[in-house]
């Protein structure tokens, strides 16, 4: 298989996502795609009292199609939402204290587009997994691609787990492992407030 990947943007990606990062030679991030509402480009999933909670960012709707102009809606406040429903699911993790702060730091900074905000969270992302990998953005797009794994198509699933032909998951304790049974490929907030600094030896 090859070690070269191309991944689409993604807010607070899954753990798959960053398996796929981490065992790539060289990543690249689809910048000439059309926006497609409803999947990880603008949703995260986080396993909250109730179970699976999908955030979504709103944006503005306009005939622009391309990733990179879809601007972000901040008349409703979702971000201060998003950070609350993020600190109600993981306030009793084993590691919320340490990288909570850190994570939510993006939300709060007004970026116009969501392109720009998924770039910031994923670098945060990369830095608290202590994966050092150079990040390429595409420069015209391409519908295939050879000697590429090409997960594009996949990650425009509705709903976790993404890769699961690339991927296997391995569980690990979650903070509502008492009511509910392991669920897979999660956002990777999942994985960082519940393992930690152990996050990436489940990748």
């Amino acid at each position: 298989m090859s070690k070269n990947t191309i991944l689409i943007t993604s807010y607070y990606p899954p753990i798959s996502y960053f398996s796929a990062i981490f065992n790539s030679d060289v990543v690249f991030i689809e910048k000439y795609e059309n926006y497609d509402r409803q999947t990880i480009r603008n949703r995260c999933y986080i396993l909250s009292a109730n179970g699976v909670q999908a955030l979504s960012v709103p944006v503005i709707k306009t005939e622009e199609k391309l990733i990179t102009s879809v601007k972000i809606d901040y008349s409703n406040k979702w971000n201060h939402k998003h950070a609350y429903a993020i600190r109600s699911a993981y306030g009793k993790s084993p590691f919320f204290v340490y990288y909570y702060e850190q994570l939510v730091e993006p939300l709060f900074k007004n970026y116009e587009t969501l392109f720009e905000l998924n770039n910031e969270i994923l670098n945060i992302c990369l830095q608290i997994l202590k994966i050092n990998k150079l990040l390429y953005f595409t420069e015209t797009y391409l519908k295939n691609y050879e000697y590429v794994n090409d997960y594009r198509s996949i990650l425009t699933k509705k709903k976790p787990p993404f890769l699961t032909s690339y991927y296997e998951s391995k569980p690990y304790n979650q903070v509502f492992s008492d009511r509910f049974q392991f669920i897979a490929d999660l956002s990777i907030l999942d994985l960082i407030f519940n393992v930690g600094y152990e996050a990436k030896l489940f990748l």
